[in-house]
């Protein structure tokens, strides 16, 4: 058969994928409540990521041959060790958490996803002897993107926080490598190394280092975009270039890097813009790929159970207290900071800055067309957060966002320091002063890679404080907290307070019967900071005489765990257990009858 005929196959059959993803979502769609949708799309959106990997793999597998003639041994040992490069860069940052408690309920939904399959974070959960079950779930408003990654590691290597920074630190070195390698097989001309410079800048941009040691999701959704940009380009580069139509294998692996980067944030479905602006960058005549044409529709159907999670969680008003999240009444204040970013030298070096345009003012006289395309990269991921509510990078943990547009800026940095390097090299004196300038202003920045940084200092104590009290806990123990993530992490039984109310104070021996190790109140950072909170769980703890486990203090915070099963919670709440079918057989119990049966039989002279 002719290569026409498979190209036409795959289009019509990337077309029929997305006909019947659209008629799903118009099913779900149109389910009779919020928690009818929420029910299904735990499960939909963790099989289309499913869906999206093997999409990638299949796609990656029919091209590998062509791809690795063209890039040469080299090349390959090149994109490794960037790959490596930009793992251990992130190691420059302390292994910290920095937003509070995302970082936590991302890495307790890879959890869940490791034990269920099912894409939700738990409300209440047991996680005993390996074992985890689930009691009361919650669908989360965020994107499935990176809990699903780290459901992969915990099934192989489980739960922790070694297992979980190892991820963000590796996908920093794929987004690094995917740069390299984009820039290397894209047909646009630019400055010999460019693909090398860019890659290497993004390593070492200090924020994508500082971020890169956390579990925050934004370096993974970075990552996944340049990935998606690698396929862009790797279609691009092995396009028939007589009717410039592209590769069904090619386009399978561009559909599922596409889509796959669509699960990580919710602005990420600008990548199709991006996509689409490279594709015809690389050749006006994109509009006649059949190919590209059934990548986009194929991608858009993986993508799908996406959408339909974030069309469930529609009525969240993400933190917004007027509801309002985009307005162009954020424009003026976000856009004096976010464009300060690049000037302040705060986090981000004026000599990249200088780069960054130089880079594109060669692209304005050399390359229009890759400019264009870069242009709309940076704008899409840069400009989304201008009319955002909470988009100022100076607004509390938001610098995260910047991480997200340094990969187009690294681009262009790329660009202006290979240009700047080919025209240098004729004076060396200039060359080697402006270098050794723009290193010393560059590693200045850096300040604060290595720090913690002041910002939610009572927080990460709180998270301490459960890491350190977790295991000295009784098997069997229940803790109620409104942090459940962080007890479950630590394989500890946990649960929200509004759900364990009615079992608290009507149930209490029913649920001692079920934990026996005891049950525990987490006294958290939240009771700090929310007053109706602290009133609501101190008459708790005044009406069972809960007694102090562990108690201490981070700066104006108390932290503490109480235990609440006491005699009087007991006899107070206790409840009418009903008759026993138990045999009783308590070691205390079985023992003193005995005592005081013997004590009851008279002695017997001893035998002569």
């Amino acid at each position: 058969m002719s290569p026409r005929f498979y190209r036409l196959l795959w289009f019509v059959s990337a077309l029929l994928v997305l006909g019947g993803a659209a008629y799903w979502a118009y099913r779900v769609a149109t389910l009779p409540s919020n928690d009818a949708q929420r029910n299904v799309v735990p499960l939909s959106t963790v099989w289309g990521m499913h869906a999206c990997l093997i999409a990638v793999i299949a796609g990656l597998g029919g091209i590998a041959w062509p791809l690795l003639a063209i890039l040469g041994r080299r090349r390959c040992l090149t994109a490794l060790a960037l790959l490596v490069t930009g793992y251990l860069a992130c190691g420059l940052a302390p292994r910290a958490n920095r937003i509070f408690f995302d970082e936590h309920i991302y890495m307790q939904i890879g959890q869940t996803i490791a034990h269920t399959g099912r894409a939700e974070g738990a409300n209440y959960a047991r996680v005993e002897y390996g074992k985890f079950e689930m009691y009361a779930s919650t669908v989360n408003k965020q994107p499935n993107g990176l809990p699903y990654l780290l459901s992969w590691i915990y099934r192989i290597a489980g739960v922790s926080d070694a297992s979980s920074h190892f991820l963000n630190r590796s996908m920093i070195g794929l987004g690094a490598m995917a740069l390299y390698l984009g820039l290397t097989l894209v047909p646009w001309a630019l400055p010999a190394g460019t693909g090398l410079a860019a890659a290497l800048l993004f390593c070492f941009t200090p924020l994508v280092m500082w971020w890169g040691h956390t579990m925050a999701v934004e370096p993974p959704a970075a990552a996944t975009v340049c990935f998606a940009f690698l396929a862009a380009c790797v279609h691009a580069r092995l396009r028939d270039r007589e009717s410039a139509q592209g590769l069904p294998a090619s386009a399978l692996f561009l559909a599922g890097a596409t889509a796959f980067a669509v699960y990580f944030r919710p602005e990420s479905l600008l990548v199709f813009p991006l996509v689409a602006a490279v594709l015809w960058s690389t050749d006006d005549r994109f509009i006649e790929d059949l190919s590209a044409w059934g990548a986009l529709a194929m991608a858009a159907a993986l993508a799908t159970p996406n959408l339909m999670h974030l069309w469930s969680v529609r009525t969240e008003n993400w933190g917004a207290s007027d509801g309002r999240r985009f307005a162009y009444d954020f424009v003026g204040k976000n856009f004096q900071s976010n464009a300060g970013y690049f000037v302040e030298s705060h986090w981000f070096p004026l000599a990249g800055t200088a780069l960054a345009l130089v880079g594109v003012l060669w692209l304005l006289g050399r390359n229009r067309t890759a400019g264009l395309a870069l242009g709309t990269w940076f704008l899409f991921s840069w400009g989304i957060f201008v009319v955002f509510y909470a988009g100022s990078y100076h607004y509390g943990a938001s610098s995260r966002y910047a991480v997200v547009s340094c990969a187009p800026v690294a681009v262009f940095m790329g660009i202006g320091l290979a240009a700047l390097v080919a025209q240098l090299q004729r004076v060396p004196v200039l060359f080697y002063g402006l270098a050794a300038g723009a290193l010393i202003n560059w590693i200045a920045v850096m300040h604060y890679v290595p720090t913690l940084s002041r910002e939610a200092v009572e927080a990460r104590a709180d998270i301490d404080f459960v890491a350190e009290i977790a295991p000295t806990l009784p098997k069997g123990s229940l803790v109620i907290s409104l942090d459940p993530c962080l007890w479950l992490l630590q394989g500890v039984n946990s649960s929200q307070f509004f759900v364990m109310e009615r079992m608290i104070h009507h149930e209490m021996r029913e649920l001692t019967n079920q934990y026996p190790g005891g049950i525990y109140i987490h006294w958290s950072f939240w009771h700090n900071a929310e007053p109706n909170l602290a009133r609501e769980t101190a008459a708790i703890l005044a009406e069972t005489n809960a007694t102090l486990v562990r108690r201490m203090q981070s700066q104006s915070h108390k932290l503490a765990v109480y235990r609440i099963d006491t005699p009087e919670s007991l006899a107070r709440f206790g409840g009418n257990p009903g008759p026993s079918t138990r045999p009783d057989t308590d070691l205390d119990k079985v023992l003193a009858r005995a005592r005081e049966e013997l004590k009851s039989v008279p002695a017997t002279a001893p035998a002569q």
